[in-house]
């Protein structure tokens, strides 16, 4: 159940993120088309280690 809330979250802020920052949004897309896949899954893993390792210490 704790996963399923933190996910419903995740929506929150990423819906919250998007409502936010509209008009800026196409650019970053468009950023983020230069970017590599290997530097785009180095980020994706930096981002899941920070993300388990923060929800260890808080939950821990």
């Amino acid at each position: 159940m704790d996963l399923l809330a933190a996910l419903s979250l995740v929506l929150v802020i990423e819906g919250m993120a998007a409502m936010i920052f509209a008009s800026s949004l196409p650019e970053l897309l468009a950023a983020l088309r230069g970017v590599g896949a290997q530097q785009m899954r180095m980020v994706g893993i930096l981002m899941t280690l920070t993300g388990g390792a923060l929800y260890l210490l808080i939950r821990g």
